[in-house]
């Protein structure tokens, strides 16, 4: 349980029985604190975290109790905004319960007086997110640049089981992060510190009261990078393991072993009782199925049979709560519903299909030492065919069976199977995001440009430009047939192939616009149409994995033909970038032809890996920065003078 926070609350100020953490600097802003004008460890912060503190505790009857003091300080005006403060709860069956909020801003005029205004009670409220989730939303007044806000709150826990990671790193830059735990007696559990290299950590042990404290200083904030995973992967942590507690006579025991997550499933009625039904309705369909000279036609018929009668409500879940059969004849459902559903009519056109729990990227990554179900989010149907593994998701409308949903991979999932189960990675063997885009462009001699483009997107690339044509077309040409920094690009398209999953997906473009030109020059762009026209790895520091998804291949092939009123001045080189383990390559040719006056460029860029660690970051970025820099040197044309 990861992220059970604070229940609804009836009164915030309600002073709870029993132990209550005092915190000692409460109050007391350091004349540093005061000072403070910039992050020294994070240059271009808006606001930076002075303080988190918080200590984990028990009362008489072993409830969870975390009492948290929180220390930030605004630095630019677009870091106003962290004053609303927003604290994510768990609702449902009351599980966890808030007490004695309180907090205040601090200001200082112009001689340097310090001036508190304290939160009242208009200033918090409790918001319902939906039936689980909900907030406590705290709005701090009088903020402006130089204030700092401080607050601190009680959260209270039914039990250990609520027992969540401590993060030490933050969107904002964090200057000092400590946590306590005092563990519950008879309890079980273990830890494990996730942090970068380079960022130390003080750990101490406190016997005398059964507790362990962790500190990590000076720590930069971490938002969302380039193809990142689930942000939550990459945060210097202590992540704890509850594997069992006694109470009395009794004791509440957690899976700890994969074997006994299978067991688990077996008897869960949502799930393991699910995958052996007769779906109403479908005996016929499954006859003409069985009929299918070949499996991967009788696995595509079903899959599309589903995703073709049954709707996603855009909940994620590893069960069918109400069952298989309810769910059918309802047509829709959860992605345990639907998928689930997806495995049954499998199975019963004489498939090996079995279901697979995963957790999609952006919901974080599944630790193997682990053998919590928490870690997943949803559930697919995995099938076998001549020991080629296939991974479907009924949800998605768009994705052919053939390829591995993009979700999930370079993840870890877990087949839930009695002969052949057990955890998986999920990773591309084969397929990859390829382009080839050719075009013919003629410049006129006033410097207008016209032409026309092809684009054929095979595997992931027709799957994502799909997806981004049906969701808005008018944004799909802005961002695919338009040249940044320049008036050339395409008003309309037109496509081919939409529907047919094993043939390339067409866009025809005519494009037009104008060179720019400064004085007697103008130049022309050879990166155009690319999809290469911001370079995403720009940033000092990385944290988290680059996950590319799968490998990619660009292949640019395109004619320009040049006006009699403009001599060449300048062209591109022909050269070749490749890394030294040959998995990163950019290749370019270009080629002048006088006879017919023309530039001929051909360009290829592949990246034969999809997943690189943040330690390859400095590479990625070199490799990026020497590619943008290729790029982004154009042809450039001369306007002939009179007499040449």
């Amino acid at each position: 349980m990861k992220q059970l926070l604070l229940s609804a609350v009836a009164c915030l100020f309600f002073i709870l029985q029993g132990k209550a953490q005092i915190f000692p600097y409460y109050g007391i802003i350091s004349g540093n604190e005061k000072e403070l004008k910039e992050c020294s460890f994070d240059k271009d912060a808006n606001a930076i975290i002075l303080l988190h503190e918080a200590t984990s505790d028990y009362d008489d009857e072993y409830h969870l109790i975390t009492t948290h003091h929180v220390r930030i300080k605004i630095l630019k005006e677009a870091g106003i905004s962290v004053a609303d403060v927003s604290i994510p709860f768990y609702r449902k069956d009351d599980f966890e319960n808030i007490y004695k909020v309180e907090g205040m801003t601090f200001n200082y005029d112009a001689q340097g007086h310090e001036v508190i205004t304290k939160l009242d009670r208009k200033s918090i409220f409790t918001k319902k997110t939906n039936e689980r989730i909900g907030e406590v939303v705290i709005a701090f007044p009088a903020v402006k640049v130089g204030s700092i806000i401080e607050y601190q709150y009680e959260s209270v826990m039914r039990h250990y089981g609520g027992l969540d990671d401590w993060d030490f790193q933050d969107r904002l830059p964090v200057l000092a992060s400590k946590y306590t735990l005092v563990i519950v007696p008879n309890a079980e559990f273990a830890y494990q510190v996730s942090k970068t290299s380079g960022y130390p950590i003080v750990i101490k042990k406190q016997e005398y009261r059964g507790g362990i404290f962790f500190e990590m200083d000076s720590i930069p904030g971490l938002g969302n990078e380039s193809y990142m995973d689930a942000r939550r992967d990459y945060l210097q942590k202590v992540i704890f393991q509850l594997s069992g507690i006694n109470r009395g006579g009794g004791k509440d025991k957690y899976m700890n072993s994969w074997d006994e997550v299978s067991r688990g499933l077996l008897i869960e009625p949502a799930f393991g009782p699910q995958l052996n039904k007769n779906i109403p309705g479908t005996g016929e369909f499954i006859k003409s199925v069985k009929m299918l000279p070949a499996d991967e036609d009788k696995m595509k018929a079903v899959f599309n049979y589903v995703r073709g009668n049954m709707v996603w409500n855009n909940l994620y879940s590893k069960y069918a709560a109400d069952g298989v059969k309810d769910a059918w004849q309802k047509k829709g459902g959860t992605s345990g519903d639907i998928n689930l559903t997806l495995v049954n009519l499998l199975k019963e056109a004489g498939l090996e299909a079995n279901p697979v729990l995963v957790s999609e990227r952006f919901h974080g990554k599944v630790n193997t030492a682990y053998p919590f179900l928490d870690q997943f989010n949803s559930v697919f149907a995995y099938v076998v065919i001549n020991n080629k593994k296939y991974f479907l998701d009924a949800t998605n409308t768009t994705l052919p069976p053939h390829l591995t949903p993009i979700e999930i991979l370079n993840t870890v999932g877990y087949v839930y199977s009695r002969k052949k189960g057990g955890l998986i990675e999920i990773t591309n063997d084969s397929l990859q995001f390829k382009e080839n885009v050719s075009g013919a462009i003629t410049i006129s001699p006033q410097g207008t440009v016209d032409g026309e483009l092809s684009v054929h997107s095979f595997d992931y690339a027709r799957v994502e430009k799909i997806q981004e044509y049906k969701t808005d077309k008018k944004k799909f040409i802005s961002d695919n047939f338009e040249v940044p920094g320049t008036t050339i690009g395409a008003k309309d398209i037109t496509v081919e192939n939409m529907d047919k999953d094993s043939l390339g997906f067409i866009q025809l473009a005519k494009v037009s616009g104008n060179l720019n030109t400064t004085g007697e020059y103008s130049f022309m762009p050879l990166n155009i149409f690319t999809g290469y026209s911001t370079n995403p790895f720009i940033s000092t520091n990385r944290f988290s994995n680059i996950n590319f998804g799968y490998p990619r291949l660009l292949n640019f092939n395109i004619n320009i033909q040049l006006p009699a009123t403009y001599v060449l001045d300048a062209l591109p080189k022909s050269m070749r970038l490749i890394t030294p383990d040959k998995d990163i390559s950019f290749l370019r040719q270009v080629e002048y032809s006088k006879e017919d006056n023309q530039v001929i460029c051909i360009m290829q860029i592949e990246f034969k890996e999809s997943l690189y660690p943040p330690e390859a970051y400095p590479m990625i970025k070199e490799v990026y920065q020497k590619l943008f820099d290729y790029l982004k040197e154009p042809v450039v044309l001369k306007k002939k003078t009179p007499g040449n």
